[in-house]
């Protein structure tokens, strides 16, 4: 599995991944639905489902890379009331949390990211919105929970950034040892600048 230095990339791959395997993988799932209950409608249903969800989701991230808050949100919250059960569901609404952190309307985030660790049955979804949500947790000061989050479902290639935040949380919490400790383990699943932006942050709490 590859390793990933931030949610970015993570989310990129993601999104490649689906472009290029998403018809295939609904289309497998309903072939075996439909052979299951004998349901001749549904396989049209769910390929009519994700190829409109597509095409929203486009639209979604048109959005996002304009920075267009107003349509951003208006094809997000379609994808959510409509299209839930699809992929590009969460995905989006990734879309809509950064955007609303950016906007400084970390509620509105928090909303958005827990909406997500419910609805998306993804690792890599959950994975991000598990470590974004755990930063605003921690901004938030519910560095408790924020931990909670991070400490469980979080996977080896997220090892970098999972430690990275558990430095942080130890940071807040004044146990400094353990977030040396947390930034050392980082250090070791990261490469190139993320090395050199985890030193500077281990380098501040002394020898």
């Amino acid at each position: 599995m590859a390793e990933y230095e931030t949610e970015e990339q993570q989310v990129e791959a993601l999104k490649d991944w689906w472009r290029q395997n998403g018809m295939a993988v609904v289309g497998g799932a309903v072939l075996g639905i439909s052979a299951l209950v004998g349901w001749r409608g549904w396989n049209w249903y769910q390929e009519k489902q994700a190829t409109e969800a597509s095409d929203i989701f486009a639209v979604v991230q048109e959005a996002a890379n304009k920075n267009d808050t107003t349509a951003l949100q208006k094809q997000t919250n379609i994808l959510r009331d409509n299209y839930a059960s699809t992929p590009y569901a969460p995905l989006a609404i990734l879309h809509q949390a950064k955007n609303q952190i950016e906007q400084g309307e970390n509620a509105a985030a928090e909303e958005s990211l827990r909406w997500v660790l419910k609805n998306s049955k993804q690792d890599t979804v959950q994975n991000v919105a598990r470590l974004r949500l755990a930063r605003l947790l921690i901004a938030d000061n519910k560095v408790d929970e924020a931990q909670a989050m991070v400490n469980s479902g979080m996977t080896d290639a997220y090892a970098s950034l999972t430690n990275e935040i558990r430095g942080d949380i130890f940071v807040a919490k004044g146990e400094i040892e353990q977030a040396k400790e947390a930034y050392d383990q980082a250090m070791q699943a990261a490469s190139g600048a993320g090395v050199e932006y985890l030193q500077l942050k281990r380098n501040d709490l002394g020898s």
